[in-house]
């Protein structure tokens, strides 16, 4: 079985770490054994909590009845049974579908990106690589600024490699070969002189 996880918000974190600030402060004050190993707990617990890997939670798809609940909580609507109310839900889920397909038809080309998703690991940090494909270089930029476990010094390295390796691919694919370079050149590298 996998480990379990709970995750904390920014506040939270912060609100705990106030708190074992003071403990630490008010045993540091006392010269005992006792008083030394709650500094360093404390101590080590507010290191854990600062230095924890940071995780962005997406809200949980939402269900139809969310959607319906939604869509309709402020019509008026008669006064209707079950099997009535789930009749003109599903009416309107079929006239939003038709419609959905309609406009997809004639706007071909404003249909999503698929892009690959891979499943988050709380304990591992993504590679830059695996998502510097999806991510334009000032989201990069973005991102690495935003690392709170990186110094400047270190966001820079990594954005300025990144810099470098879109600017190797765009020298890649504007390349030309030696034969088209010859043939530009106007020189039949096939001739034997």
């Amino acid at each position: 079985m996998g480990k379990k996880y709970k995750i904390l918000d920014e506040e939270t974190i912060d609100n705990l770490v106030s708190f074992l600030d003071e403990i630490q402060f008010g045993a540091a004050k006392e010269n005992d054994k006792d008083s030394m190993h709650i500094v360093n707990f404390c101590s080590w617990v507010i290191d854990e909590l600062i230095n924890s890997p940071r995780a962005v939670v997406k809200p949980k798809k939402k269900s139809r009845d969310d959607y319906v609940d939604e869509t309709f909580i402020d019509w008026n609507l008669p006064e209707m049974s079950d099997e009535e109310y789930e009749s003109l839900v599903d009416q309107f889920d079929s006239f939003l579908k038709g419609w959905e397909e309609e406009y997809n038809k004639k706007n071909p080309k404003k249909k999503p990106i698929n892009r690959k998703h891979t499943e988050f690991k709380p304990d591992i940090r993504p590679d830059l690589e695996d998502i510097a494909g999806y991510m334009s270089l000032d989201e990069i930029q973005q991102y690495l600024l935003d690392d709170p476990d990186l110094t400047t010094e270190e966001a820079f390295e990594l954005y300025y490699d990144e810099h470098k390796r879109i600017r190797k691919q765009k020298e890649r694919k504007s390349a030309k070969s030696l034969n088209q370079i010859l043939k530009d050149l106007g020189i039949d590298p096939t001739e034997k002189n």
